[in-house]
């Protein structure tokens, strides 16, 4: 072999070499980022799951114990009543999305005006919502991307799993509104709005 052929040679080896661990570089990457998009709604989901929770927990906190009975109106939700909604939405929606029922120990009974009224304790709803928060993220980490196509009955319409656990964030966050207003009311501030 002439020295320019093994010139080449030599060269083209060191091509193929220095290309083997890109290749596998970027297949590796490729891997990672399919892995990251088969799991994006559950990951997605789950961050802003823990925000709307650190929210609701952090308000519950600030309003005083005498003003859980307070409520807008007669006929109205009152404050404890609005917590512990969220509470009952959270077990009630992750049930129609999965299947899945709440913990023996959350007390959860399906009956939405026995348990917005079954307590008016703080540190009991408070222990209520976080049982509930909990019980979703268990849940939804634990979902496959099939899992979060099936389809189950939701208000008379045939709806992915998907759309039931957006429906979960909609609810906590026209809650948490609800009890925002009622906060500014009794001249509580939300604390994540505090200067």
């Amino acid at each position: 072999m002439t020295t320019r052929l093994k010139t080449r040679a030599f060269a083209l080896a060191l091509a193929l070499a220095a290309a083997a661990p890109s290749a596998a570089v970027a297949k590796a990457s490729s891997g990672a980022a399919a892995a990251a998009a088969a799991r994006a709604f559950q990951n997605d989901f789950v961050g802003l799951l823990d925000d709307v929770e650190k929210k609701i927990i952090s308000l519950e906190e600030a309003v005083p114990q005498d003003k859980f009975k307070w409520r807008p109106a007669p006929g109205v939700r009152s404050v404890s009543e609005a917590y512990m909604h969220i509470a009952f939405g959270n077990y009630l929606l992750t049930k129609m999305a999965t299947g899945k029922e709440a913990p023996a120990d959350s007390g959860y009974d399906g009956n939405p005006s026995k348990w917005d009224t079954k307590t008016t304790d703080k540190a009991e709803i408070k222990k209520a919502l976080e049982k509930s928060f909990d019980h979703v993220r268990t849940v939804v980490k634990g979902l496959s991307d099939a899992d979060l196509e099936k389809k189950m009955p939701f208000f008379g319409h045939d709806v992915t799993a998907r759309v039931i656990l957006t429906a979960l964030y909609g609810h906590d966050n026209e809650h948490l509104g609800q009890e925002i207003a009622y906060a500014r009311s009794n001249n509580v501030t939300p604390p994540w709005s505090k200067s």
